[in-house]
């Protein structure tokens, strides 16, 4: 393993550590659907602001300086006490510049947490809204979870689609189907 992908795997464990414990205290104080309503705008805020990026990411930036500004974005957006202490803590602890990792993994623990699975959807041409609710349903009813489509488009498949959810991938794209023909034909001249 290399130096810097062993630090992103240190810095997901770290990033699902807090996201954790911040849906671990707003579970116990019932505020868990505030906190990530005020995550969701946070993370909207944050995409939308280069210098609120730098703010919290640059060592320049004292931690007093750091938390003044989330706390002003935090006040203005009318996020509740649990959210407001959590970028606190954050901040204090120097982990502000992780916020970006630590909504993220937020999320995928609370999808976790309804039962939703996300499936990666790599098809030729972009599916329809027939075709998603198609795949949706049969991945629900093989699955027992919710679904949650991530669609992606690669022309190089021809056709087709290639279907990854948890540890399971379903190939069904031309370009495989083609790939196997081939050496289907290549095995049967040696024979």
């Amino acid at each position: 393993m290399t130096k810097s992908s062993s630090a992103a795997g240190a810095g997901h464990i770290l990033a699902s550590r807090y996201a954790s414990s911040l849906i671990e205290v707003a579970t116990q104080s019932k505020s868990i659907d505030s906190v990530e309503k005020d995550l969701a705008s946070l993370a909207k805020v944050l995409s939308e602001s280069k210098d609120l990026n730098f703010l919290i990411s640059s060592p320049v930036y004292s931690k007093d300086m750091q938390l003044k500004a989330v706390q002003d974005i935090a006040r203005k957006g009318e996020f509740h006490k649990d959210t407001i202490n959590f970028l606190g803590v954050l901040t204090m602890n120097g982990r502000l510049s992780s916020l970006h990792k630590i909504i993220s993994a937020f999320f995928i623990e609370m999808e976790k947490i309804r039962g939703v699975l996300e499936a990666k959807i790599v098809s030729a041409f972009p599916l329809n809204e027939t075709q998603q609710k198609n795949l949706i349903a049969t991945l629900t009813q093989k699955t027992g979870k919710s679904i949650k489509l991530d669609l992606q488009i690669d022309k190089a498949l021809l056709g087709g689609m290639v279907v990854t959810y948890g540890s399971r991938m379903i190939d069904d794209s031309l370009k495989t189907k083609l790939s196997q023909l081939k050496l289907a034909m290549i095995g049967s001249k040696a024979a």
